[in-house]
């Protein structure tokens, strides 16, 4: 006698032991195995589907609202600048301190080597690193410096520009043999 065909779930594909069970998902009878009868059998015949049929209400997308944008800062009237001698003003301060470089990169929180190049004049302190050396040796690094807020130039309507205008000319200067 020949041996009988396996008979497989239809939801899952697994190889059906004993009789099966039958169940009705959307419509459609199916044979399923033991597991997927008691995941999807208990449900009302014709009532659910593994698959969205749309009958179920979706959630619906409610927009987050956008958080209002600052308002815009307008520019500083000043911008801030490192003075012209602030070698001499850091190596001084050092000096009247009496200590060395490496316990002043431990109370400053500048590294050594950085110290150096400044006092020095080697290296130019970022704004950062010059309030650092300012609040620590009290003394006066960084200057404001006024900007001159200029008015857009209004073109009249009757202007015609000239080629002076709108090119940018260069004049070489001939070499002399």
């Amino acid at each position: 006698m020949a041996k009988a065909k396996p008979r497989i779930c239809e939801i899952c594909g697994a190889e059906i032991r004993g009789q099966g069970h039958t169940i009705k998902i959307e419509g459609a009878e199916l044979l399923v195995c033991g597991k997927c009868y008691q995941k999807y059998g208990r449900k009302k015949p014709g009532t659910w589907s593994p698959m969205p049929t749309g009958r179920e209400p979706r959630r619906t997308y409610t927009p987050r609202p956008k958080p209002k944008p600052a308002p815009r800062r307008q520019r500083p009237l000043y911008t801030e600048d490192i003075v012209e001698d602030y070698a001499e003003r850091v190596r001084e301060a050092i000096q009247k301190s009496g200590l060395s470089y490496e316990e002043l990169s431990h109370k400053v929180g500048l590294s050594t080597n950085l110290l150096r190049r400044i006092a020095h004049g080697e290296y130019m302190p970022t704004i950062e690193e010059a309030k650092k050396l300012e609040r620590y040796f009290r003394i006066t690094l960084i200057e404001r410096v006024e900007e001159n807020v200029q008015e857009k130039v209004t073109i009249p309507k009757d202007y015609e520009p000239t080629l002076g205008d709108v090119a940018n000319i260069r004049i070489k200067k001939k070499k002399k043999k």
